[in-house]
């Protein structure tokens, strides 16, 4: 039976590290102070400019010409209406397109800017878009999709495939930073590590790939990893993390409460 202690701090004493990039980490290391863990930050993912904003500009110059706009991401979300801005237009100038949004929080940060989703995936995966555009037909419209300089084909292609025109535009590239890699040295070599979090694909694939030192990767590949959703444990499990936990809600909350669902089962 848990204790009123453990009902208030159910992650207590936990070393929790956190994959997320900088900018990005601190709502959910304060998610995670509440409930009493210890998180330790290790950025695996920098966001930086696509190698060439020529596709994403002539998108931008062309904006009219689309129906449809689809935002996967917060930072796919950040990036695009910046990038818009500094091309002397602004959310405005989306109002005519249909929004998709991928997650609430896509849509808050949307929001934010200034632009209202028109739908919201029920997913909080790309895929969950797909059911959206069953009631609508899509044939030969055309639709915009800002988003990182490499991730996942499933989506453009299964929207492809019904029809649409689908103009995938790069507008950031993820890179692991260079500070990192030392960093986890150090942290699995002095610290004790409880759980590692990974909230993306990316930041699982480059953890391994940037892990060199032999010794520290085989520790690594042993500590409890919780992944904030299948499309990331997936890949996860393929480089050799040891995926104890995946969250059923694809949220940080939604990753906390697996993380505190995964501390209450009893020891054996």
């Amino acid at each position: 039976m848990p204790s009123r202690n453990q009902n208030k701090f159910p992650l207590k004493n936990l070393r929790i590290l956190v994959t997320r990039p900088e900018s990005q980490a601190r709502d959910f290391m304060n998610q995670l102070e509440k409930a009493g863990a210890i998180p330790i930050l290790l950025p695996t993912i920098k966001i930086v400019d696509p190698p060439s904003w020529e596709p994403a500009d002539r998108a931008i110059s062309q904006l009219d010409s689309y129906q449809w706009l689809l935002l996967t991401s917060i930072n796919g979300v950040n990036c695009f209406f910046q990038r818009l801005q500094e091309k002397g237009l602004s959310y405005k100038d989306c109002t005519h397109l249909t929004t998709i949004s991928v997650g609430p929080k896509t849509a808050r940060a949307a929001a934010e800017i200034g632009l209202k989703s028109d739908l919201i995936a029920k997913e909080y995966a790309a895929e969950g878009i797909i059911e959206l555009f069953a009631d609508h037909g899509i044939k030969q419209q055309k639709i915009l999709l800002p988003r990182a300089l490499k991730a996942r084909e499933l989506l453009p292609e299964s929207l492809r495939q019904k029809g649409a025109i689908v103009d995938v535009v790069p507008v950031y590239k993820t890179i692991f930073p260079p500070a990192s890699a030392e960093l986890l040295n150090q942290l699995l070599n002095q610290e004790n590590i409880d759980i590692i979090t990974i909230t993306s694909a990316s930041s699982a694939a480059n953890l391994i790939k940037h892990c060199h030192d032999p010794q520290t990767l085989e520790k690594l590949k042993k500590v409890p990893t919780a992944c904030i959703g299948p499309i990331a444990a997936k890949t996860a499990t393929e480089v050799g993390l040891n995926v104890k936990i995946v969250a059923q809600e694809y949220t940080s909350e939604g990753l906390i409460s697996a993380l505190t669902k995964y501390r209450s089962k009893p020891t054996t």
